[in-house]
Formats: structure tokens, C-alpha cells, sequence
């Protein structure tokens, strides 16, 4: 995420929301170079660009195995206990 000072955006705030439009990424705000917890966000996010088909048709798919192991390990481990970080607080 990018960020602008606040100096920055008193100064030009019509660039800093331009920047946020034509982007579609978020602007942190700053002062004196320490996050404020402000960020410019868009309203909606930009779609997704275009890949070309010639970038694709480089791409060589993952054997069977390949894709299995992927697969295994995008998978969520679901064997750890979810806690509750507070509980056993008085």
C-alpha cells in the first residue's frame, strides 16, 4: 500500500483522490512518517486486467502430482484447536 503525507495531501488532495480512482489501490496517510489508521480506499475495486493470450499460452500446467501436492497444501489445516486468545482471564 502506498502512502502520502499529511503535509502532502493539505497541499494537493485533488492528486492524492486521483491517484486512489486511477489506481484502485488504497493510500495510507501518514504524519510525519508514522501511520495515522486513515487510509483512502476506493469505493468499489477496479476489475481485474487482462492477461494476453500469448502470456498464457507460455504457462505449461502442473502434472498430476504436481497439482496434488498444491492441493494438499492450500488446504486449511483444520486439525488445530481454534481458541480463544482472552478465555481463562479474570
Amino acid at each position: 500500500m502506498h502512502t502520502v503525507g499529511t503535509r502532502d495531501l493539505k497541499q494537493n488532495p485533488a492528486a492524492a483522490i486521483q491517484r486512489v480512482l486511477e489506481s484502485g489501490e488504497s493510500l495510507e496517510i501518514t504524519a510525519y512518517g508514522h501511520p495515522t489508521g486513515v487510509v483512502l480506499a476506493p469505493e468499489q475495486a477496479l476489475p481485474d486486467r487482462w492477461v494476453p493470450g500469448a502470456a498464457l499460452a507460455d504457462l505449461t500446467p502442473l502434472d498430476p502430482a504436481e497439482a496434488e501436492r498444491w492441493h494438499a497444501d492450500s488446504e486449511p489445516d483444520r486439525t488445530d484447536e481454534i481458541r480463544d486468545p482472552w478465555g481463562g482471564r479474570a
